[in-house]
């Protein structure tokens, strides 16, 4: 077993490990704080869990099935089991890939295979400054009426992330397209693909938690969907078009 301590948008987390996987992920997050704020221990059937959840997901979605070792499961069990606990620090996990340009992010997120990781290097490539916050897992969080965008370790198979907070200025919904374009779409219309993209936890009083911190979302998020294909254009008119959006409203 290995005991050590992370800082997770703003919280320190205690994790207990049987491997030493999730300490060599987790090492850009170390914390040696006082106290922590909880603490993370995997039991040997939560990563029995973990690896039956891998195997339904393949066999719905038609992939190759892929059988993961212990320590890798692990480090999807350790995420889980902090994702529960993170709306009482009203804060939580969504899926999609943040990338910010100066003191602003911006968050896509889709259907797994849409294109979140190639829009997301096109920014890299085309915007000027553009760095990525989490390609994959970032958390999300709400603060004096602002929303954040939180680095974690767990971003996915490129391991895109930096450990930094950075003010979430619009989200953003990719469509596969033959022409880009993209349009400002009102919360109402964001709410349930918000809902889709965020980590559902089985529990109701976390599960409302999440929901309600949703609903918090319009008040300080602009919204969007983008119409693109994988051309270098795609990137540029997705920040002019959320840049616009975000000068407008200061």
């Amino acid at each position: 077993m290995r005991e050590f301590q992370i800082t997770l948008a703003g919280q320190a987390v205690g994790i207990c490990s049987m491997y030493d996987e999730v300490f060599q992920l987790c090492r850009g997050y170390l914390s040696d704080a006082a106290e922590v704020s909880f603490q993370v221990e995997i039991a040997p059937e939560e990563i029995a869990f973990e690896r039956e959840k891998s195997l339904r997901e393949a066999a719905l979605e038609g992939k190759p099935v892929v059988l993961y070792p212990d320590p890798y499961l692990e480090t999807l069990a350790v995420y889980r089991k902090i994702a529960v606990r993170m709306p009482e620090y009203d804060t939580w996990l969504m899926h999609g890939s943040a990338v910010a340009v100066g003191e602003e992010a911006f968050l896509f997120t889709a259907a797994s295979g849409t294109g979140k990781t190639t829009h997301t290097r096109l920014w890299m490539e085309q915007i000027p400054g553009a760095f990525v916050v989490n390609g994959d897992k970032p958390l999300l969080r709400m603060r004096d009426g602002l929303c954040e965008v939180c680095g974690t370790p767990w971003s996915g198979k490129e391991n895109m992330n930096q450990n930094v907070i950075v003010p979430l200025r619009a989200i953003c919904f990719l469509h596969r397209g033959t022409e880009n374009r993209i349009e400002e779409i009102s919360f109402r219309e964001a709410a349930p693909l918000l809902l889709q993209q965020s980590f559902r936890c089985s529990n109701p009083v976390v599960m409302q938690k999440t929901m309600t911190l949703i609903k918090r979302l319009g008040d300080c998020v602009r919204f969007y969907q983008l119409f693109c294909n994988m051309e270098p254009e795609a990137a540029v008119v997705s920040w002019r078009g959320m840049r616009q959006g975000s000068d407008s409203s200061s």
